[in-house]
């Protein structure tokens, strides 16, 4: 057998050719120790690169985890907040249109109820009246002499009365002063306590109370049919600036 020998590499050299005549020796091997040393080094190094890389991943995936869950958060607090203010301007337009149904409806019972008030008012003055003529025949006998007073003295004048008051209202007459006028008095079966009509050629007022009353509610009505007039104008001159800032 051979005898075993210790491996060696040695350094191969190259004799130049030419040139300054330095020699140009290139070492193609190492020892075995020095490649074992050297491979250890590289996986260490490239271990460390790859423990640096993970943990280089592992910081970008938790920031962008982060980053997620804040606009997840954030979304979240949005939709919440175009939710509540949606709601907020059901409510409000809800409220609004209720407080417009109530006005509405407020104006219309006021006005129903001023009607009645107001028929009720000269229901209870009328029976009153009527009730102070029984006990007074000779009540109306300011009307008379203010519209007496109102007529030309030239004028012929005709006062009818109730017939069973006739002498009531000659003695009255007779003893009302400084009357330039003196109309002619005149029976009338058809009129009762509390009634007068006079007469002259421009026409005749009926100065009753019944009469009196009725030109009283004609007046009142009139009156409410005005306001009411007015309520509805200003009613629509709201809504449409109500519909303009809208």
């Amino acid at each position: 057998m051979l005898q075993e020998t210790e491996r060696r590499v040695q350094r191969l050299e190259y004799l130049p050719f030419g040139g300054n005549g330095a020699n140009l020796s290139v070492s193609i091997l190492a020892e075995p120790g020095e490649v074992q040393e050297q491979s250890a080094a590289e996986r260490a190094s490239e271990l460390e690169r790859q423990i640096a890389t993970l943990r280089e991943q592992t910081a970008r995936l938790t920031r962008q985890t982060e980053e997620a869950r804040r606009e997840g958060i954030e979304q979240g607090r949005t939709e919440e907040l175009h939710r509540q203010t949606e709601l907020l301007e059901r409510c409000a337009t809800g409220l609004t249109q209720a407080a417009e149904s109530f006005r509405a409806d407020r104006d219309q019972y006021l006005g129903a109820v001023e009607h009645e008030v107001v028929r009720l008012a000269l229901a209870v003055a009328a029976r009153v009246l009527h009730r102070e003529a029984q006990m007074d025949p000779l009540m109306l006998s300011g009307a008379v002499r203010v519209a007496l007073g109102q007529l030309a003295e030239t004028a012929e004048v005709r006062l009818r009365v109730p017939a069973a008051e006739l002498d009531l209202w000659a003695e009255m007459l007779r003893l009302i002063p400084n009357l330039a006028l003196r109309p002619e008095l005149i029976s009338d079966e058809r009129l009762q306590s509390g009634e007068a009509v006079l007469e002259a050629q421009t026409g005749s007022v009926d100065l009753g109370v019944r009469a009196q009353m009725e030109e009283i509610e004609r007046g009142f009505f009139d009156l409410l049919e005005s306001r009411e007039e007015m309520r509805g104008a200003a009613s629509e001159q709201a809504s449409g600036s109500r519909g303009q800032a809208g």
